[in-house]
């Protein structure tokens, strides 16, 4: 489940919240849930602890992806927020910065902290050490491929589903077909912008493109190994052509329907998409997934999520007991299965159903060792991304401004940003 996904999706208005029980204490929380066996588990959780917890009642609020953070903010500034909230490790930890999300250090016992490891704690975390909230799903990004196009393209992956940069090319060289009239009739690959690949692809050659420096400032300073990550990936549309300008702008649902009818060979996405190419393919696709690998390192997207409490609420105690319930190990257990995610929890991870070859959960779930965060953890950062960086990346997919003149705009318009941002 990914804040990408623009299907499904539904704003809930909150009117007329009564107490269920008289005297009771009742929770708001917010989730961006959306997948309907999600929906289910996370019903069925709420209604367990309510039937348990006749003095402290929950209400869950839908709202999408999409919305979730102008719905947040903007509760946030009316201090009438929800006293929980379901977000992006990064935007809790944003939040907490705002002084919008509670430090949960008190609330959190020995065990919880040790059994989520140190670089998911990181993402929720701020200089002094404050978690401003509580990891619990997390996913490897993969390449979904169809196995009978590589077949009759003479494509044979490696064994153990690590393609070098140098091969991914050449698969997608390989598998990219066209027309008489020189149209593409299916595209070697598909890997949306906002999916980040290209993210993984800095990383995995060890690349920078922000750096904070001793002093805490941030500063936009592309160095030579992420400039050759991100010249491969746009390469892969204005030079190679073997991906389409879609991934600028893309629809969810037709990316899967194109990569059913054999429009895409291969698209990148997080690995909860299996449960969607398995209800529209209906076992009528032989597909597989493949993990890049790097130059300097191995390293794939995590997309992880967290749970956090409003720091106006009036009943943080009442929601620190909920946040413990909702996110121990039989539940996220219950939530990852359901989801198509993994659990952070580690004494959740080890449980046999992630490992089981059926819906190839094991191929997901051995690369979970690369996976990260990839985005930096620098206040603003979303607000930076799609501010003054990703502007200058579709400028050079469009073919409208060459790489190099791009990534100067995007150095200097970054740290201009930042510099307003009070980040300089």
């Amino acid at each position: 489940m990914r804040r990408s996904v623009q299907v499904l999706g539904g704003i809930a208005a909150i009117l007329g919240l009564a107490a269920f029980t008289v005297g009771a204490v009742t929770l708001q929380f917010v989730t961006p849930v959306w997948q309907s066996d999600t929906v289910d588990v996370v019903d069925e959780l709420v209604a367990e602890w309510n039937g348990a917890h006749p003095d402290i009642q929950v209400e869950v609020v839908s709202i999408a992806w999409e919305n979730i953070d102008d719905f947040l903010l903007t509760s946030f500034r009316g201090g009438q927020a929800p006293d929980l909230f379901h977000e992006d490790p990064v935007v809790c930890y944003e939040y907490g910065m705002m002084g919008y999300a509670e430090p949960l250090n008190a609330y959190l016992d020995a065990e919880t902290l040790a059994d989520i490891p140190e670089k998911n704690w990181a993402g929720v975390k701020d200089d002094d050490g404050n978690l401003y909230g509580v990891p619990f799903l997390q996913e490897t990004l993969v390449l979904f491929y169809n196995k009978t196009m590589f077949a009759d393209a003479g494509v044979v992956p490696p064994a153990d589903g690590l393609v070098s940069w140098a091969e991914l090319r050449d698969y997608a060289l390989r598998l990219t077909k066209r027309d008489a009239s020189g149209q593409v009739t299916t595209w070697g690959l598909l890997a949306p912008l906002e999916q980040r690949l290209w993210w993984c692809l800095v990383e995995q050659n060890e690349g920078n493109v922000l750096v904070r420096h001793d002093d805490g400032t941030w500063h936009v300073e592309i160095d030579d190994a992420a400039r050759e990550a991100i010249e491969f990936y746009t390469n892969l549309v204005t030079v190679d052509q073997v991906m389409p300008r879609e991934i600028l702008s893309y629809d969810f649902m037709s990316l899967l329907q194109g990569f059913k009818t054999g429009k895409y060979a291969m698209f990148s996405f997080g690995c909860w998409v299996r449960s969607w190419i398995e209800r529209l393919t209906r076992n009528q696709l032989d597909w597989g997934m493949l993990q890049v690998k790097g130059p300097k390192r191995n390293v794939t997207e995590a997309g992880p999520q967290a749970l956090s409490i409003y720091s106006g609420s009036k009943h943080k105690a009442e929601a620190a007991q909920f946040l413990a319930f909702f996110t121990n190990t039989e539940n996220q257990a219950r939530l990852a299965m359901a989801d198509w995610l993994f659990p952070v929890r580690e004494s959740a991870l080890v449980r046999p159903e992630f490992q089981t070859e059926e819906d190839q959960w094991n191929v997901a779930y051995q690369w979970l060792e690369y996976a990260e965060d990839v985005k930096p953890h620098m206040f603003g950062f979303f607000a930076w991304e799609w501010q003054s960086f990703i502007p200058q990346i579709e400028l050079v997919i469009l073919g409208s401004q060459d790489l190099a003149a791009a990534l100067q705009a995007a150095t200097e318009q970054g740290n201009a940003f930042l510099r307003r941002m009070g980040l300089q």
